[in-house]
């Protein structure tokens, strides 16, 4: 059954230093214990149990997990569906109606209250469901509703078309181990190398740079559930060379794999999507 969302969670027993982190898919990250501290522009942003940080796609965060009492628990659900169209065209109406709720429009923060936490909570209940995508939508749109409703959605969802970054993003994570080429990816899309290299190049980005950064937010999420040796990781994450894959990871994210390790607790639940 297709999930119309993806849930993971994230631990950590010391602080975790993170740059670069590449949000490919329309996102809510909820902080269950410790705290984020988000670099934005040129202000710091703390995220705690008392709000969230939501993220539309094609975004790249740098900031910091800090545990509280050698525990940092995260929660991320990306969104794979975007509301219907009725939800759509209902933001520029409602974001004129509740302007008085815009005053911070462009921090990626929103407040939570007991409706919200229930909504979410109830989002995270249907992974576990097999669910079809006409009742997972059903949830979805109701949860769409309610960030409508407190002039949040288009914290998520600015735009109403994906990115041909979102699109291909999407599609590598499906497998990130496989070995991907811009021809193979090409012909999934139907189309030819020169247009989806000017499609990516007006988004200011490259295939391989694509490729990499979903392989390398793959590993993160691998580390996050066992404790791999550097060489599995590698393979796991479509590297034939570890020292290759440690180097690109370090680029990436201005951390090594084994210093990323020494942060993660041992998880007492693995990602559930």
């Amino acid at each position: 059954m297709k999930a119309l969302i993806r849930v993971n969670t994230y631990h950590a027993t010391k602080p975790q230093p993170l740059r670069n982190v590449p949000i490919y898919t329309p996102s809510i990250i909820a902080v269950q214990s410790g705290r984020k501290i988000l670099k934005w522009h040129d202000d710091a942003l703390t995220f705690n149990k008392k709000n969230w940080l939501v993220i539309p796609a094609n975004q790249q965060l740098t900031f910091v997990n800090e545990p509280h009492q050698a525990q940092f628990n995260s929660v991320q659900i990306s969104f794979l569906s975007p509301p219907s169209e009725g939800i759509m065209s209902a933001i520029d109406n409602h974001n004129h109606k509740y302007n008085h709720n815009l005053q911070h429009i462009e921090r990626p923060l929103i407040a939570t209250d007991t409706a919200l936490d229930f909504v979410f909570s109830q989002l995270i209940a249907i992974v576990k469901q097999k669910l079809s995508i006409e009742v997972q939508q059903h949830y979805l749109n109701g949860f769409y509703q309610q960030l409508l409703e407190i002039g949040a959605l288009h914290l998520l969802f600015p735009a109403s078309t994906l990115s041909m970054r979102e699109k291909v993003s999407r599609y590598l994570s499906t497998n990130p181990a496989d070995h991907h080429s811009i021809e193979t990816t090409c012909k999934h899309f139907a189309t030819s190398k020169a247009t989806l290299t000017r499609h990516l190049a007006k988004e200011d980005a490259l295939f391989r740079d694509v490729l990499a950064e979903v392989r390398m937010l793959h590993g993160l999420s691998l580390m996050q559930q066992y404790s791999y040796t550097q060489l599995e990781l590698a393979l796991r994450c479509g590297y034939q060379s570890e020292s290759r894959f440690g180097q690109r990871f370090h680029q990436q994210f201005g951390i090594t794999p084994k210093q990323y390790m020494k942060t993660v607790m041992k998880p007492t639940m693995r990602n559930i999507a």
